[in-house]
C-alpha cells in the first residue's frame, strides 16, 4: 500500500497535482514525474508533517522548499532566454496574475499556496541541470541526484535517507 504522507495521498499527488502541472508545461515523462513528486517527499516531509514553509527562518518556501535566491535565478538566468517565452506564459497561468512583483514574476510566495505552481518551478530548477534526469524506476540515482543538485553539498538532506521516498514516488 502506498504510504500517506502527511496527509497527502502519494498517488493523488503525483497523478492529481504533479502530472497535470508537469504535463501542461509539456514537460512530464516518468522520468521528471518521479523525480519532482520525490523532491515533493524529500524536501516538504519531515516528522509525518508536510510543509508548505521552511521551519525555523529558513527562507525556503512551497512544497518544495525552493528559496527566493534560487526561484529568482531561475528567472533570471533560465527563464529569460526567448527560447523559454512559451514556458514564462504557461508558468505565470499556474500562477495566476495576483501576486506578481514589480517586473510581473509571480512572487515566490505563490509556491507556499500553489501546489501546481511549486511542481512546475521544481521542474524548472531541475530542466536547467545539463545532467539527464535518473531513470524513472531508479530510486537511488533519484536520492542522490536530488542531493546533489536540488538540495547541494549545503544542505541537510541525506541521500541514503531519502532513498525509500523516491522509491514512493515511482510506486504512487
Amino acid at each position: 500500500m502506498t504510504k500517506v504522507t502527511g496527509g497527502i495521498y502519494i498517488p493523488h499527488l503525483k497523478h492529481e497535482i504533479i502530472k497535470p502541472a508537469l504535463d501542461y508545461l509539456g514537460l512530464g515523462g516518468s522520468r521528471a514525474i518521479n523525480q519532482v513528486t520525490g523532491t515533493f517527499l524529500a524536501e516538504g516531509y519531515a516528522g509525518g508533517s508536510t510543509y508548505l514553509k521552511q521551519l525555523g527562518k529558513g527562507p525556503a518556501v512551497g512544497a518544495m522548499q525552493m528559496e527566493p535566491v534560487t526561484y529568482y535565478d531561475i528567472w533570471k538566468n533560465f527563464l529569460s532566454n526567448p527560447k523559454r517565452a512559451n514556458l514564462v506564459i504557461a508558468l505565470k497561468h499556474l500562477a495566476g496574475d495576483w501576486n506578481t512583483d514589480n517586473n510581473g514574476i509571480p512572487r515566490p510566495e505563490v509556491m507556499t499556496g500553489n501546489v501546481f505552481f511549486a511542481a512546475a518551478m521544481c521542474r524548472m530548477f531541475y530542466l536547467r541541470i545539463p545532467t539527464a534526469l535518473p531513470l524513472a524506476n531508479d530510486a537511488t540515482a533519484m536520492a542522490q541526484y536530488h542531493k546533489r543538485y536540488y538540495n547541494t553539498a549545503q544542505g541537510k538532506a541525506v541521500w541514503k535517507d531519502n532513498v525509500d521516498r523516491f522509491q514512493q514516488a515511482i510506486d504512487g
